[in-house]
């Protein structure tokens, strides 16, 4: 099935692209949706992410017109350097000259799931350095220089096309509920030292009660964090839930966090 393009100005083309954790039916299916997509525009390849998906997987046409597929892709050697005059799907007609690795050794895993490596040059490398730009958030706009950046967003606003590439923008709101969380352990932490004082009972008690309704305002913290990530990707991008794993993994952390500090005050703040 044919997708539709993210397109400038659509932000979504920044987001960070997740690993891929689940090698199953859908996978397979996002595979030949993107696929069938760069046919449909006479493309030479596709990022998850240029349909609306963000996650790690990249489809690239080779030299002979076959695509390849690439599944958490790592670039892990680059040799040489090249000028590239490049165009992206995402930009429409814009063409600009950007410097490109000559030679790239890259490992990657199969839609099964099994690790692969490749050695790619010449055309093919720079192909696939292109795509693989999406994936860790952005077009190949993001090597120019600022003042080319700046340029290029009065071009296209010439032509009606009116936007930004500031990929900076307004904060996540769940940033917020982190950088809370981050201060409210930070004082949990330090009341831990209370031992090292010769502190009056009074005082101790004090102390442990700020770090037992820490605790609690921490959990509730956790609970709202994880809830406005999913609502806010929900605004976002079409797969809510490639994102899911990522925002269980920081509530997680931040949870045993709370338990260990909340255990440590327990026996050393308690009086």
């Amino acid at each position: 099935m044919v997708k539709d393009l993210v397109v400038y100005p659509d932000s979504r083309i920044d987001l960070v692209s997740a690993d891929v954790r689940y090698f199953d039916d859908a996978l397979v299916m996002l595979i030949d949706d993107m696929k069938d997509t760069v046919e449909a525009h006479n493309a030479d390849g596709l990022a998850a992410i240029q349909v609306a998906y963000p996650l790690s997987v990249v489809v690239v046409k080779d030299d002979a017109g076959n695509f390849l597929e690439f599944i958490n892709p790592r670039i892990i050697k680059k040799q040489g350097s090249v000028a590239s005059l490049e165009r992206t799907l995402y930009l429409g007609d814009v063409e600009r000259t950007i410097e490109r690795y000559e030679r790239i050794s890259l490992i990657y895993q199969d839609r099964h799931g099994v690790q692969q490596s490749l050695q790619a040059e010449g055309a093919l490398s720079l192909r696939i350095q292109r795509k693989f730009d999406y994936v860790f958030g952005g077009s190949f706009v993001t090597k120019m220089s600022a003042d080319a950046r700046k340029g290029l967003e009065k071009e296209l606003a010439h032509s009606g096309i009116v936007g930004t590439f500031d990929s900076d923008g307004p904060v996540s709101g769940r940033e917020y509920f982190k950088s809370m969380m981050t201060k409210l352990l930070v004082l949990e932490f330090l009341t831990l030292f209370t031992p090292l004082f010769e502190f009056e009972t009074d005082t101790r008690a004090m102390f442990y009660t700020f770090d037992v309704y820490a605790s609690v305002i921490l959990i509730l913290l956790n609970i709202g964090y994880f809830a406005y990530a999913k609502y806010e990707a929900s605004r976002v991008i079409s797969c809510t839930g490639c994102q899911v794993v990522s925002f269980m993994s920081v509530s997680l952390k931040y949870f045993l966090m709370t338990a260990l500090l909340f255990g440590a005050s327990y026996y050393l703040v308690q009086p």
